[in-house]
């Protein structure tokens, strides 16, 4: 009974260990480096030292972002952007050097918007 206990024991903990392991990859901040244009109708442009610029046809707006795991944060100074709260969080779904596909999170309807290196 204790070598069969032992077994499965020792089963369950490698199961443990290999699904800890499928989790997503982290994602390379060096791809994001440069300007993005959005199907949104915003340009966005981040800097290797954390800061950034969001551009319309209205004008621009700065921001500081941050990279979690699959969430991009972009904290604006100022009003935030379009009427939106000061921040926009991206959950990334696919980054290449040439084309990011995101939601974001705060959008209930989590549709997706595609990104393209300019």
């Amino acid at each position: 009974m204790k070598k069969r206990l032992s077994g499965l024991s020792f089963l369950m903990a490698a199961l443990l260990v290999l699904l800890a392991g499928c989790g997503k990859d982290e994602l390379d901040e060096e791809l994001l480096i440069g300007r993005w244009y959005s199907t949104e109708g915003y340009y966005y442009t981040f800097h290797s030292d954390h800061t950034g610029e969001s551009y319309d046809d209205e004008g621009s707006l700065d921001f500081t972002w941050s990279l979690t795991s699959d969430e991009l944060e972009l904290r604006f100074t100022g009003h935030g952007q379009a009427g939106k709260a000061a921040y926009l969080t991206f959950v990334i779904d696919k980054l290449t050097d040439s084309r990011m596909e995101a939601y974001d999170k705060n959008d209930p309807s989590e549709k997706t918007i595609y990104f393209t290196k300019k």
